[in-house]
C-alpha cells in the first residue's frame, strides 16, 4: 500500500513538473525589429537659411559681388546705439538694420547701394533702405520738414558709398521692427541703376 502511494506521488509530480506552468514561463523572444523600419525618418532641411535666434554681428552672413568688389549684409545687425537713441528722440516707431561690408578694390568705381531686399517663403518682400536717408526722413517729420544740428551729424556719419581701396561699412535701416525667421532671398540693388544681385547665405554664419 505505502509503495502504491509514493509511486502514485511520484507520478504525479512528473506530470506536473513537465507540463510547466503557462502563468509564469517566459514567453519566447520575437524577431529582432530591423533599425531601418522602427527609427523615425529624418527630417528634411529647409532650404531657406534660418536667421532665428542670431545674437552677434558676426552670424547670418549673405555674400554677394558687384563687379570687382566682394560684399557681406549681416542680417540682423546690431543697433548702433547713436541712432537708435535719435529715434527714440524723434518719437518714430522700431526698426531694423542690417549691415553690408563692402571690399572695393583699387581701381573700381564708389559703390552706392539703394536697398537691400529680404525674400520670406511667404512671397514678402522687406526692403532695408541707407541710413542716411531714413535718418533724415525721421528729422523733416519731426522738425516740420527742417533739419536739426543732431540729425545732420548722423546723416553726415552714415553717408557716403563703398571707396575703392578700402572696406566700407553701410548702415541699412528697415521700417519694420524685427527681421523675419527664415528668408528665402536675399537682394542687393546697386545705386544709379545697376542690375540687381542676389546675395547667398554663408553655411558658417
Amino acid at each position: 500500500m505505502k509503495n502504491t502511494l509514493l509511486s502514485s506521488t511520484l507520478l504525479l509530480i512528473l506530470l506536473t513538473g513537465c507540463g510547466g506552468n503557462p502563468a509564469t514561463d517566459e514567453e519566447p523572444a520575437g524577431p529582432t525589429p530591423d533599425p531601418a523600419e522602427t527609427s523615425a525618418p529624418a527630417s528634411t532641411p529647409s532650404e531657406a537659411p534660418s536667421v532665428e535666434g542670431l545674437a552677434d554681428a558676426a552670424s547670418g552672413t549673405f555674400s554677394f559681388r558687384i563687379d570687382q568688389a566682394q560684399g557681406d549684409v549681416v542680417l540682423p545687425a546690431e543697433a548702433p546705439e547713436d541712432v537708435e537713441a535719435l529715434r527714440g528722440q524723434l518719437g518714430q516707431d522700431p526698426v531694423s538694420y542690417v549691415l553690408v561690408t563692402v571690399q572695393n578694390p583699387d581701381g573700381g568705381a564708389t559703390i552706392d547701394l539703394d536697398t537691400v531686399t529680404v525674400s520670406t517663403p511667404e512671397g514678402q518682400d522687406l526692403q532695408f533702405r541707407p541710413a542716411s536717408t531714413v535718418i533724415g526722413e525721421w528729422g523733416a517729420a519731426a522738425n516740420s520738414g527742417e533739419s536739426s544740428p543732431e540729425v545732420a551729424d548722423l546723416v553726415g556719419q552714415y553717408s557716403g558709398g563703398a571707396i575703392p581701396g578700402e572696406t566700407s561699412e553701410l548702415l541699412m535701416i528697415g521700417a519694420f521692427p524685427e527681421v523675419p525667421d527664415t528668408v528665402r532671398t536675399v537682394t542687393v540693388q546697386p545705386a544709379g541703376g545697376g542690375e540687381p544681385v542676389e546675395a547667398t547665405a554663408n553655411p558658417e554664419s
